[in-house]
């Protein structure tokens, strides 16, 4: 094959190449499943007595130095049921690929395995029955591996629903979400569960999840975490009445920033949220675009407020409603295709600049797009920024410093094994309203 890639390919050849491709893997699949009939044989005649591993697929992992999906596939072709005959038949005619095969022969061992036996007492009824779902979707070119095993899941649970009831149960018992932050004032969310409770969030994030446009910059990891905050930032801003489960008095973000800060002066102190967390000026300056404005006169020397005036609103209702009669999407300059009722209202001038609260001076921006227009204000006053990731780029370590990580905790039963960070987060308060506010009155 190094001789054939070496070669001048001429045009029209790749297609020729895909065959040859195509039989080199189907050759590789029958030498897997000799291997598979090698591995039963081998467990058969007591190979794995004395061996320290206690099933085929953990001998194949370690001692056969098979990567654990291998090992499992293998395993799962070595146990394949005796009655799967027609199955078989459709693997040897190339009606499906090997992949699909192992899909069957696993799921209708799974079935066997935990099948309500008063039910389907018979083996070998049990198996066809099973068989012949699965092999009806197998043969589909259009279905995917990931479709058979819907099917074989469905059909695990319809054997058994007291097992379904107790796994979802013991995934519920297992729910859980972890929300640390680390000393450089960097967070980190985690969350497990059901998946009753996966779909309700999921549909909660696709709410604020819209197909990306031809221009958008962010990865795909980058939309969930917006999507996250938007949906988050949303719900705490909706009246009482709308929101009957959140905390009585919950509010959004309160931050306490300095007019200096907004500015952009030099030596200005950082803003300060009510949870302790201190703020760059980019952050404080998007998040205070259209928010609840409480003015606090302070004394320059110790700090003491000497007076606290009326909270009021940036822009008025009839301004937001105006706007949303102007334009359909976010009116970011490069271009942006989320709808108004996603947006804030923006200040093209900024309040603190002189600009005014009027619709001659408003615009929509998604919540990207504020902090990226603060984010390009502060790179071209020379404040240093770090390199925002690319497509495809590698994720950004959200504790770059090693001291700065939070502990590690014990994962819950029945969870993946991965380190869960600890809580822990000082609280302070002052009454500078913030964040930017849905477009809907």
């Amino acid at each position: 094959m190094r001789a054939v890639a070496e070669d001048d390919i001429q045009p029209g050849a790749e297609h020729a190449l895909g065959e040859d491709l195509i039989g080199v893997l189907r050759a590789l699949d029958e030498v897997k499943l000799a291997c598979a009939d090698v591995a039963a044989l081998f467990q058969a005649c007591g190979g794995l007595v004395g061996s320290g591993q206690s099933s085929l697929s953990h001998w194949l992992q370690h001692t056969a130095d098979r990567s654990p999906s291998e090992a499992a596939q293998l395993a799962s072709l070595a146990h394949r049921p005796v009655h799967l005959e027609e199955s078989e038949r459709a693997y040897a005619s190339g009606e499906i690929p090997l992949a699909r095969f192992e899909r069957i022969c696993h799921w209708v061992n799974e079935g066997l395995a935990c099948r309500s036996q008063a039910e389907w007492p018979d083996t070998q009824a049990f198996a066809l029955k099973a068989q012949e779902s699965l092999l009806e979707l197998a043969v589909d070119p259009s279905a995917t591996v990931a479709a058979v095993n819907r099917t074989g899941r469905r059909l695990r649970y319809m054997s058994n629903p007291a097992l379904h009831e107790k796994e979802y149960q013991d995934r519920y018992a297992g729910r859980g979400a972890v929300l640390s932050r680390g000393v450089n004032g960097s967070f980190h969310l985690e969350a497990w569960g059901d998946e009753a409770s996966g779909d309700a969030l999921r549909g909660a994030l696709d709410a604020f999840l819209a197909p990306p446009g031809e221009r958008e910059e962010r990865t795909a990891a980058q939309r969930m975490h917006d999507a996250l905050v938007d949906v988050c930032s949303t719900v705490v801003a909706l009246p009482a009445e709308a929101a009957p489960l959140r905390r009585a008095g919950a509010a959004p973000v309160s931050v306490v920033v300095g007019l200096d800060t907004l500015q952009g002066k030099e030596g200005a102190a950082p803003a300060v949220s009510e949870y302790g967390t201190l703020w760059p000026a980019s952050a404080a300056r998007a998040h205070t675009n259209d928010c609840q404005l409480t003015r606090v006169v302070s004394d320059p020397l110790d700090g003491r407020p000497l007076d606290v005036g009326r909270s009021r609103r940036l822009f008025s209702p009839e301004v937001r409603t105006a706007l949303m009669a102007q334009r359909q999407t976010c009116a970011w300059e490069g271009g942006c295709d989320r709808p108004i009722a996603w947006c804030q209202v923006d200040h093209r001038l900024a309040w603190w600049d002189g600009g005014a609260s009027d619709l001659d001076n408003a615009q929509p921006l998604c919540r990207y797009h504020n902090l990226e227009k603060e984010h390009r204000r502060a790179r071209e006053r020379g404040w240093e920024q770090r390199p925002r990731p690319r497509r495809g780029g590698k994720r950004p370590d959200p504790f770059p410093n090693p001291k700065s990580r939070p502990l590690s905790g014990s994962a819950p039963p029945g969870i993946p094994r991965h380190q869960r960070p600890e809580h822990g987060q000082q609280l302070t308060a002052e009454d500078t309203g913030t964040d930017g506010d849905p477009l809907s009155p």
